[in-house]
């Protein structure tokens, strides 16, 4: 009876470990179905929109089309109608714009995927419209480009110094010098080199299909680094082109400090429809600008990021490097700096006062007064000096912005409004009529940017810029 019971038990935990196995399987091959059929998809996109184009004078053909794919032709078509009525170049206007370049570089779209993260705009406003015009009309691709940008979205980043570059064509080379910022975690989560390119509408392109490829030179040998298919729609905004990169070179270049790394890069028109007044080939691509690498943020351990955010706090505040390390290096914690209220300040805001009837009459006659202003938010603009201590880096067409970090102004008053009460002791507070302070409730992060012997990194403020009030 043993052995019968020890035999069913061990069948029975094979049956489990089989069905186990075959679970995994299945889910292996979903998940590779579906990064086919993904990847299927933002090819067939292209080819689709290039087709659409081809037979834009043929009703048949776009009748064969299923109700959603018509649909999606013709509303390429008509913002393709709608840019050729706005602008028509000819050849001479495409010289003319090919003699006089733009000076976009690795700070323009390093300023817009600030803005991005400061919550300045929206991602289509700031960054698909210039890096993919066509997610307008392909939901695939918006997908895509969305997906890539939100992982960047809280990364530390750097953009290496270029050494130097060359852009002939279809084709160039760059090499970059080693970095010199070291980030308290290795792991190397994204990378993208950045290309800039002619606006399509300004060069007469209803649309493009390109093969991009990025190989890395070692010697003899070249390892492949990027190798895809981009798109291009009609768009005055879309300069820049994004390749994402292999990340395993990547981080070994980023652990050997004295190596440079040097890549060659091809870009080669697979389908390309210009305007009819437009009959010569255009080259799109102006030149390489730079190379961004994202790392993941570390908030423990030694030298972490919130360390990193404090020491230049500090030296933005008091503009001196030396009081940085004598402050917040050696043996000096983190902790040890004190911004917050002092005991006798606290003391006088949790001091009981007496609440007369008088009082109180006084008080609703001071609220309904034009005069008073409840707990509120303002502006609070931060001197330049401030930006210029830690070496602030600016987009070069904007130029130098403010900083508003805002701050909170007015009363708190008996009854405290519900917006304002955000915690149970502020309200019991209230409530015996003790003094409370109009404090900044909330908070986001301030993302910039730090220029360092053209290093440029990705730094943060956390809980930099006020975002709601409330009565502590």
């Amino acid at each position: 009876m043993a052995v019968r019971q020890n035999i069913w038990q061990r069948r029975k935990m094979s049956n489990g470990y089989c069905g186990l196995l075959y679970y995994f399987y299945l889910l292996f091959l979903l998940t590779t179905m579906f990064a086919m059929t993904h990847g299927k998809s933002l090819k067939n996109d292209g080819e689709f929109f290039y087709n659409c184009l081809k037979h834009r004078n043929s009703p048949q053909w776009i009748n064969t089309l299923v109700d959603n794919r018509a649909r999606k032709c013709l509303r390429f078509l008509k913002s393709i109608r709608s840019s050729v009525a706005q602008d028509q170049p000819s050849n001479n206007d495409v010289r003319i714009h090919e003699s006089r370049r733009s000076e976009l570089s690795i700070s323009s779209y390093l300023s817009a995927l600030i803005s991005w993260r400061n919550k300045e705009g929206n991602l289509a406003d700031l960054l698909l419209d210039r890096t993919s015009p066509c997610h307008r009309q392909s939901k695939e691709l918006r997908k895509h480009w969305t997906k890539f940008f939100m992982k960047r979205r809280n990364s530390a980043a750097v953009s290496p110094a270029i050494l130097q570059h060359t852009w002939d064509g279809n084709s160039g080379e760059i090499t970059f010098r080693p970095i010199k910022t070291r980030f308290s975690s290795n792991t190397l989560i994204a990378a993208e080199l950045v290309l800039t390119r002619s606006s399509p509408s300004d060069i007469g392109e209803l649309f493009g299909r390109y093969s991009t490829r990025v190989s890395l030179k070692n010697h003899n040998a070249r390892t492949v680094m990027h190798s895809d298919y981009q798109s291009s729609c009609p768009s005055r905004d879309g300069r820049f082109m994004l390749l994402e990169m292999e990340t395993d070179h990547l981080i070994q270049w980023y652990h050997n400090r004295s190596r440079n790394f040097s890549l060659s890069v091809s870009v080669i028109p697979r389908r390309q429809y210009t305007s009819p007044l437009v009959q010569e080939p255009i080259n799109v691509v102006e030149r390489i600008v730079g190379l961004v690498m994202h790392f993941e943020r570390s908030y423990s351990g030694p030298n972490n990021d919130m360390d990193r955010s404090r020491r230049l706090l500090l030296q933005a505040l008091t503009g001196s490097p030396d009081t940085l390390s004598n402050n917040m290096g050696g043996n000096s914690p983190v902790e040890d700096t004190h911004f917050g209220r002092s005991a006798e300040a606290t003391r006088r805001r949790r001091s009981p006062t007496k609440a007369s009837k008088r009082k109180r009459r006084q008080i609703r006659h001071k609220r309904s007064s034009p005069s008073y202003e409840a707990c509120h938010l303002v502006s609070f603009i931060l001197e330049t000096s401030f930006t210029t201590n830690i070496g602030v880096s600016w987009d070069p067409v904007i130029g130098p912005t403010p900083w508003n970090i805002r701050e909170c102004q007015g009363n708190c008053s008996h009854p405290i409004p519900s917006h304002l009460a955000t915690t149970n002791h502020a309200i019991t507070l209230s409530q015996s009529h003790s003094k409370l302070c109009c404090v900044p409730t909330e908070h986001r992060t301030l993302h910039y940017t730090r220029n360092n012997d053209d290093e440029i990194t990705f730094e943060e403020f956390p809980k930099m810029v006020a975002t709601k009030c409330g009565c502590l």
